[in-house]
């Protein structure tokens, strides 16, 4: 061998049994083999014969009785460890470099939103894109179609997908489809052409679990949003009377919707505006990079204002007081628990406005990111400390997380949230983190590291 390395007997069998042995018998067999065998035999086989062989585990796995746990011995080889044996070994491949792309935090994504995801579902989501990439457009003279082949060995692994805008198209749409357990699509440049954007309705209107949905750079016409619109907001009409209800209580399963860097014409702008008001099942909105000079308080105005907005991202649009000038005429509680207006252009004047809501008992915030608002400074530090010193009794939340990177406040605003802070019990996350914290603002700083948990910048 090159490296000086030469294989065992034992090593040149598994290398053969994983080469050629039939599925089926390897899964009659793998229970009984000895651990370092086991693991040996795993990282011999294919990415594709190793899932074919977990489908045929998971399908078993639903039709035998279960086995007693009595003499459970994991040293044995026994059975139960299958599952977590596996994912080792898709962790190693993920993180391999001969895959061709960087290995990434599988906490970094938005996707992930707190929740660790599994290795086996991020490698198997990048196979699918990058077959479905090749795939596109069908080439018919082509010898193979991996995705169509091989579909089952997707169905039940691939939950969030990112997507070309070409990619969702006729003669992919069924495989989407297909993906039983897809929540998140994410469509990169979306395509123009007509036909793309009717397989697009077909996945927002028929697939099963499609919760998340998001278009990201590029451009959306008049014509995309106002079927966005539609899709997502009216019912489709239905001859079954047994559905009628259901299909008008929920016209669309999508409930997160985001759009980043996306370029819209002004009419589109309103096919927006129409689309937030109406989307009342939404629970997440992500405009980014996207809000442009036209009707901007309106649609600020119809996001604050959804009946099951939770988390509002508004992050580099560039906002101004004045799009938040409707939150003082609210009345009535909002459902919003999360607000991020990173890089904006707000000054104390949103941040009084914020306060005031949240001692009226208006806003229920739980977390709040105002990170490079630089016209902040001490002033609005000082506009945000009455709801941090004296929360609203009737509040049905509590702020837990405040970021203000980068908000150019100094050692008046940082005092502010000394005195603030207090007696506050709810706040466990704070970060103050470049801001103009001189020595005698550091000082401060490390005080208020022991009234919250997790204290950044100080």
């Amino acid at each position: 061998m090159c490296d000086g390395h030469v294989k065992s007997l034992v090593e040149l069998t598994v290398a053969a049994v994983a080469l050629s042995t039939p599925v089926p018998e390897l899964l009659a067999y793998i229970e009984y083999l000895p651990i370092a065998i086991r693991h040996q035999l795993f990282h011999e086989l294919s990415n594709f014969r190793l899932r074919e062989m977990e489908v045929a585990w998971q399908t078993d796995a639903q039709t035998e009785t279960p086995e007693p746990c009595d003499g459970f011995d994991p040293d044995a080889g026994d059975r139960f460890l299958f599952d977590r044996e596996t994912l080792r070994v898709w962790e190693l491949r993920m993180n391999s470099t001969r895959l061709g792309y960087d290995s990434t935090s599988i906490q970094s994504t938005a996707a992930a939103q707190g929740r660790r995801r599994s290795y086996r579902h991020i490698f198997w989501e990048h196979q699918f894109r990058t077959l479905l990439k090749l795939r596109t457009p069908l080439n018919s003279s082509s010898c193979i179609d991996m995705l169509s082949d091989c579909r089952d060995l997707f169905v039940d692994v691939v939950e969030v997908l990112k997507v070309h805008g070409r990619e969702v198209c006729e003669d992919n749409v069924e495989l989407l489809l297909a993906l039983r357990r897809l929540r998140r699509l994410e469509v990169h440049h979306p395509e123009q052409q007509n036909t793309c954007w009717e397989s697009m309705k077909l996945l927002m209107q028929q697939h099963p679990n499609l919760s998340e949905m998001g278009f990201f750079h590029g451009k959306l016409s008049n014509e995309q949003l106002a079927l966005t619109r539609r899709t997502l907001t009216q019912p489709e009409p239905t001859m079954d009377k047994n559905l009628v209800d259901t299909v008008l209580n929920n016209c669309s399963r999508i409930t997160t919707l985001e759009l980043v860097s996306v370029k819209i014409r002004p009419e589109g702008y309103r096919q927006l505006v129409a689309l937030v008001s109406e989307m009342t099942q939404l629970i997440q909105l992500r405009l980014s990079n996207t809000i442009t000079d036209f009707d901007t308080k309106l649609l600020v105005d119809a996001a604050f204002r959804g009946p099951k907005v939770q988390r509002l991202f508004l992050e580099h649009n560039e906002l101004e007081d004045d799009a938040f000038a409707g939150l003082v005429k609210v009345q009535t509680p909002l459902a919003l628990r999360h607000l991020r207006l990173t890089d904006n252009a707000v000054s104390p004047i949103t941040l009084g406005a914020i306060c005031s809501a949240s001692m009226d008992g208006v806003l229920n915030l739980e977390r709040l990111d105002l990170t490079n608002n630089v016209d902040i400074g001490d002033p609005g530090i000082h506009a945000l400390t009455p709801m941090l010193a004296s929360p609203s009794v009737d509040s049905v939340a509590a702020l837990t997380h405040l970021d203000v990177r980068g908000c150019s406040f100094g050692l008046e605003g940082a005092t502010n949230l000394l005195l603030a802070l207090g007696d506050n019990k709810k706040l466990t996350h704070l970060n103050i983190a470049q801001n103009f914290l001189d020595t005698n603002a550091r000082v401060i700083a490390r005080h208020l590291s022991s009234l919250s948990d997790d204290v950044l910048g100080t």
